[in-house]
């Protein structure tokens, strides 16, 4: 059975190879006696095809940068480094050295988040990743 946005299709799938790679479905007619409800499932099947797929688009490459930042971050602070420290593995020294002491507190905000969002992670919120 798929079911997506209050739509259920029944499904009967052969060989695992449908799961993994793209797949051409076949409709089989049993009789003619009951095609009201056979034209309504493919009916549904089409609803289901034409929803709106986007929340299973791949996370943008900011999105994944940030989770590569934030999985650093953590690493870098459970080995007890500080901010400036932390900021410098992933930011590099240069621009470290450049900003860290600027008017603009970002760098700093930003390297802060970055430790707290690989902690989050690290306690379970690496779960939300996966629905």
């Amino acid at each position: 059975m798929m079911k997506r946005n209050g739509v259920r299709v029944p499904l009967e799938i052969h060989g695992l190879s449908v799961l993994t790679a793209a797949f051409t479905p076949v409709f089989e007619l049993h009789d003619l006696d009951d095609l009201a409800s056979q034209a309504e499932l493919l009916k549904r099947l089409q609803r289901f095809t034409e929803a709106d797929f986007r929340a299973f688009q791949k996370p943008s490459a900011a999105a994944d940068e940030r989770l590569h930042q934030a999985l650093i971050a953590l690493d870098e602070s459970l080995h007890g480094k500080t901010y400036r420290q932390i900021a410098i593995a992933i930011f590099g020294e240069k621009k470290v050295t450049e900003e860290w002491h600027g008017h603009s507190q970002f760098l700093r905000d930003r390297t802060r988040r970055l430790v707290a969002k690989g902690t989050e992670l690290m306690k379970g919120g690496y779960r939300d990743l996966l629905s």
